[in-house]
C-alpha cells in the first residue's frame, strides 16, 4: 500500500500536516514523540514513509489522531498547550474508581471546558494515601468527556464503601469517565514538587486536589521519565495481565485495528531489565502440604520493575496468611538494569538451573522453586554472572569480579 492511497493529490501530506499541528504542535514534536531520527529539514519528506512503517497507512494514522474522539496520550503530552492535568487522590484504584470526581458540579464543567477528550490526569498521593505514596506521582488516568453520576463509573462495592463513610458521602459525586489508566512503578515515582514545580509552586494543595490544574509543557514531558504499567479501569475491557516499561514504550502508538471487547494481556516491551527473586512468606509446610525442612518457595525471573511484579502476584492472592516479597533484585541493590531481555533471560535461566538442583532445590513448576537459603544465594550470584557475561568472549568473562560457588546443598529432604 502506498502512502497516498485513497487521497487526492497532496491530500496525504495535508492530513499529516494537520495532525502534526493540531495534535503535536509541530512536525518536530511529532518526530520527537515517535523517536524518528530525521533532522528538521527532512521531516516533511520523511513523514509519510515513517507513518506507513509505524501505522500501516496514512488512513490508519488519521484514525488514531484525527477521529475527533480521544486524543492519543503522546499527542496530549506534546500538544500546545499540553492536554495534561494534575490532581491528588487518597490512592490509585481505577479498577474500582473508573473516573475523576468533583464535588461541586461547576468544577467538573471547568475541567471539561479547559481540556479535550483523552486528557491525561496525573495523580499524586494526597495526605491519607499509603505512606510510600504521599507526595509521589502514583498514576495516570486518560479521561473522556463522558459525564455522569459517580455511581455510574465505579464498582458497586466501592460505591457502598463511599456511601457508608460520612466524610465522603457528599463528595466527588460529579464524575468524568476514565477510559485507560497506568500505575507508576514504585522505582520511578517522582516527588510531586520535582515533577510539577510550576503547578505546585503556590502550595495550593487543596485546590489541586479538588479541581485539578493544567501542567506546562516541561512538566508534561516529565511523564516520559516514568516507568508505567497499564491497569484495568472499571467499566472498560478487562486486562488479564500487564507488565511495566518506559512511558514512551507503554504509550507508544500501534497500528490501527478493531477495538477488542475481550480481556487482553499487555506484554512487556523490549528494553533494560532487572533480575529478581521473590520469596513467599508464611508457613511453607502448610502451603505445600508436606514438610519443607526450612526451605523457601521462590520465583526467579526478570522485569523492568520487580516491585510491580511482586505486587501483581500479591494482588492475585485472596486474603490469606501468605504474601510475596522481593528477596533479591537489581533495582533493590541500586544496580543498573541489564541492557536487553536477552541478557536478563540468560540470567533467569542460570538462576533456575541452580534452584532446581537437588538435594537443596527442586522445581515446583514454571518459574517457581523450593530451595534452601544458600542455594538461593548461589542462584542469585550465578544469574547475575550469566546476565553480565551474555554475549561476551572468554577473556571478558574472566575479567569480571563475580564468581561462582562450587558447593551444593546438604541436609534433610
Amino acid at each position: 500500500m502506498s502512502a497516498s492511497d485513497g487521497y487526492n493529490q497532496g491530500g496525504d501530506a495535508q492530513a499529516i500536516a494537520r495532525i502534526a499541528r493540531s495534535y503535536f504542535g509541530s512536525f518536530k514534536n511529532l518526530f520527537e514523540a515517535h523517536e524518528w531520527p530525521e533532522p528538521g529539514n527532512k521531516m516533511m519528506t520523511a513523514a509519510p514513509a515513517r507513518i506507513v512503517e509505524r501505522y500501516g497507512s496514512i488512513r490508519a494514522f488519521e484514525q488514531v489522531y484525527g477521529s475527533g474522539e480521544l486524543m492519543h496520550p503522546l499527542a496530549s503530552i506534546y500538544s500546545d498547550p499540553p492536554n495534561v492535568w494534575l490532581t491528588s487522590f487518597y490512592g490509585f484504584r481505577p479498577e474500582e474508581w473508573g473516573l475523576i470526581g468533583f464535588t461541586p458540579e461547576n468544577q467538573r464543567g471547568t475541567f471539561i471546558a479547559k481540556t479535550r477528550p483523552g486528557v491525561l490526569v496525573i495523580v499524586y498521593g494526597a495526605t491519607g494515601a499509603a505512606k510510600d505514596e504521599v507526595g509521589k506521582v502514583i498514576g495516570i488516568q486518560q479521561c473522556s468527556h463522558q459525564i455522569g453520576p459517580t455511581q455510574s463509573f465505579m464498582s458497586p462495592a466501592a460505591w457502598i464503601a463511599k456511601e457508608r463513610d460520612p466524610n465522603n458521602r457528599e463528595r466527588w459525586n460529579f464524575a468524568v469517565k476514565a477510559v485507560r489508566a497506568w500505575r507508576v512503578t514504585p522505582e520511578s515515582r517522582m516527588d510531586i514538587r520535582d515533577f510539577a514545580p510550576e503547578a505546585t509552586a503556590s502550595g495550593a494543595w487543596q485546590h489541586i486536589g479538588s479541581q485539578g490544574v493544567p501542567l506546562s509543557r516541561q512538566e508534561a514531558l516529565r511523564i516520559l521519565k516514568l516507568d508505567l504499567q497499564e491497569i484495568e479501569v472499571y467499566g472498560e475491557t478487562p486486562i488479564l495481565a500487564s507488565v511495566s516499561g518506559t512511558a514512551r514504550q507503554i504509550l507508544a502508538p500501534t497500528k490501527a485495528g478493531p477495538v477488542s471487547q475481550s480481556p487482553y494481556v499487555v506484554a512487556e516491551a523490549e528494553g533494560p531489565k532487572h533480575l529478581y527473586i521473590l520469596r513467599l512468606q508464611g508457613d511453607m509446610d502448610a502451603f505445600l502440604g508436606e514438610p519443607t525442612h526450612g526451605k523457601h518457595v521462590v520465583k526467579a525471573g526478570f522485569s523492568r520493575s520487580p516491585i510491580t511484579r511482586c505486587n501483581d502476584f500479591n494482588r492475585a492472592l485472596p486474603k490469606c496468611a501468605f504474601r510475596w516479597e522481593v528477596l533479591h533484585s537489581g533495582s533493590q541493590a541500586g544496580s543498573e538494569p541489564y541492557p536487553s531481555s536477552g541478557h536478563a533471560k540468560a540470567g533467569e535461566l542460570a538462576m533456575q538451573d541452580v534452584l532446581r538442583r537437588p538435594p537443596g532445590g527442586c522445581s515446583l513448576g514454571g518459574e517457581f522453586f523450593l530451595a534452601k537459603a544458600d542455594l538461593i544465594s548461589e542462584a542469585w550470584q550465578n544469574g547475575n554472572l550469566a546476565a553480565k557475561t551474555h554475549g561476551k568472549n572468554e577473556s571478558e568473562i574472566n575479567s569480571l569480579s563475580i564468581g561462582r560457588k562450587s558447593g551444593t546443598c546438604t541436609g534433610e529432604e
